[in-house]
């Protein structure tokens, strides 16, 4: 399966972009993202109802655990099963505060609103020790189909993962997707790394877009295909993914 992240900003610029971008990649699913690093944006299961009709393509909403209590996450998921929506990417809550629901109490949550039929996402970090492994096992107990990395930049560690992953799924129903995260500028490397996003860029990728990103890129994106059968690709905001879509279509789209 090949799937893409997009931030909806503004309901028709977002459908023809969506457009193009499910004609360009045949991607499977879109997944919409709910305010990112708690920066607000479109609530995305209202943006998901509105684009799914619109588009009629499979988006996909995102519910975040951080800052969010127990009802509010109900609420939003009760929402979904209002407009008939089983499909659901559930973020964050793994590093909880207060009465912040952790990613397997939002699993089990989702299962129990949305019912034994849905198709639940969560994610995973990328190296996995003895504690992220027993998280990813509860999550997919817990009902998790699809689990996406945090991004990837190295085919050692994607192998790695997917070897760890097939041991803890254990030939069920759940699959995983490796993260691709395409970067154009050597800048952004540096200001991801300093933000402790979870994850870090590895100096060899950073030296390589200096040079040639367009290359970098579509190099990294055709190995991971070859060692997995799930790509999830992510950006920052709407921009490098939309520079990844023109370049892998060399078509020409608007940038933000």
């Amino acid at each position: 399966m090949l799937s893409l992240e997009y931030l909806p900003t503004q309901f028709e610029n977002d459908s023809i972009t969506l457009g193009r971008w499910f004609e360009a990649m045949k991607a499977d699913f879109v997944i919409l993202p709910d305010s990112p690093n708690l920066r607000a944006s479109p609530e995305a299961t209202v943006a998901n109802i509105l684009l799914k009709t619109r588009l009629n393509k499979p988006t996909i909403a995102s519910i975040a655990g951080s800052g969010r209590r127990k009802e509010r996450v109900e609420s939003l998921l009760l929402a979904l099963k209002y407009a008939g929506i089983s499909e659901i990417a559930l973020v964050g809550g793994d590093d909880r505060r207060g009465e912040e629901l952790s990613g397997i109490d939002m699993a089990r949550l989702a299962s129990s609103i949305l019912g034994e039929n849905c198709f639940i996402i969560s994610g995973s970090i990328a190296t996995l020790e003895r504690e992220s492994k027993a998280s990813l096992e509860a999550k997919i107990n817990n009902g998790v189909k699809y689990i996406v990395t945090q991004p990837i930049f190295n085919l050692k560690q994607a192998e790695r993962f997917l070897i760890d992953f097939e041991a803890i799924a254990n030939g069920g129903e759940a699959n995983a997707a490796i993260g691709f995260f395409p970067i154009y500028e050597a800048r952004i490397c540096k200001k991801i790394n300093a933000n402790n996003l979870g994850f870090q860029i590895p100096k060899d990728y950073e030296e390589k877009i200096a040079l040639d990103p367009f290359k970098t890129n579509l190099s990294l994106f055709k190995s991971l295909n070859e060692i997995s059968a799930n790509i999830h690709i992510s950006g920052a905001k709407n921009n490098f993914l939309n520079r990844f879509v023109s370049d892998w279509s060399n078509k020409s789209f608007a940038r933000d």
